[in-house]
């Protein structure tokens, strides 16, 4: 910048606001800016050394107040990506595990064995390599897997559920 020049920097309620989207369709304000986990917005808190914070937790404090210690943001909509204060509220951890379930959200996927996306070996190829008929290496060379696989599997820590 050339001496003298300067420029006004947003508010943290201007630059949030210009990232919000209003739909006809719903009541939720669908945030249009940056986003982390899960679709939740992200905005900067002013300068680069401030840090960032979630858009929804923002939106609850411009709008209602400050977030007390400890507690979550809960969204009633269901929508990571909603900003609009009438669908937030403070809560506890287990306010917002309870709503998971309520709402069953709560579902952890079976990646045991073989239904892992990553799984190399099926249950036939284990239970091969539980007779021990070849040392570890040439079971790991056979399968295309590290030694250690094979070991830990002949240990039961790995394909415990078989």
């Amino acid at each position: 910048m050339a001496k003298g020049d300067f420029r006004i920097r947003k508010t943290l309620s201007e630059r949030f606001h210009m990232k919000i989207q209003k739909s006809d369709n719903s009541d939720c304000w669908i945030w249009i800016g940056a986003k982390k986990e899960l679709g939740y917005g992200v905005i900067g808190l002013g300068h680069r050394g401030d840090g960032t914070a979630k858009a929804h937790r923002v939106a609850y404090e411009l709008y209602i107040g400050k977030i007390p210690d400890g507690m979550s943001i809960l969204h009633s909509c269901d929508n990571p990506s909603c900003v609009n204060p009438d669908h937030l509220r403070a809560g506890t951890l287990s306010d917002n595990s309870r709503d998971c379930v309520k709402r069953q959200r709560n579902f952890i996927p079976d990646n045991r064995g073989e239904r892992a996306t990553w799984a190399k070996l099926s249950e036939t190829s284990v239970k091969h390599i539980r007779l021990r008929e070849m040392t570890g290496v040439k079971y790991a060379a056979l399968y295309n897997v590290s030694k250690s696989a094979i070991y830990e599997i002949w240990r039961g820590h790995n394909w415990a559920s078989l």
